[in-house]
């Protein structure tokens, strides 16, 4: 077996001093680690105008709109087969798919009552589950 290793040079020693600035910055500003959930949650804000829940880890949704409708948003990478919530707390479930530098490439909406239609209870993960594919194909797409 092969093992990798690598030697800081100079030059990725300044990408790491400047990456930990750029999520110490992050952090000053959002309050919330740089994490793929909350980009993925920062781009459905943009998109659909949604405040955001800075606290992180409300229960059942982690954005509202100008009219307090709630949505729950679920980061997946295009290659993940499923998605997971616990409850149906929310009145929209955004899916969000990133690639592997971060940026949007694709999202989609659906209300409660479709994913109510398109989860499965999965005793064993003791949460619903539904395929990616499922939910985009009733879902509208958003970008």
């Amino acid at each position: 077996m092969t093992q990798r290793h690598f030697l800081l040079d100079e030059q990725s020693w300044a990408a790491f001093e400047a990456a930990i600035a750029a999520m110490a910055r992050f952090r000053t500003i959002f309050g919330r680690d740089l994490q793929p959930s909350f980009v993925a949650e920062l781009y459905a804000a943009k998109e659909l105008g949604l405040k955001v829940n800075l606290a992180g880890n409300e229960p059942g949704h982690d954005a509202v709109d100008r009219l307090g409708m709630r949505y729950q948003v679920k980061y997946r990478s295009p290659e993940t087969l499923n998605v997971d919530v616990n409850n149906f707390d929310f009145d929209y479930l955004v899916l969000v798919n990133l690639d592997a530098e971060y940026r949007l490439r694709g999202m989609w909406r659906i209300t409660t009552e479709q994913a109510e239609a398109a989860f499965v209870w999965r005793e064993k993960f003791r949460k619903y589950q539904a395929t990616q594919a499922s939910v985009k194909r009733v879902a509208e797409t958003l970008a």
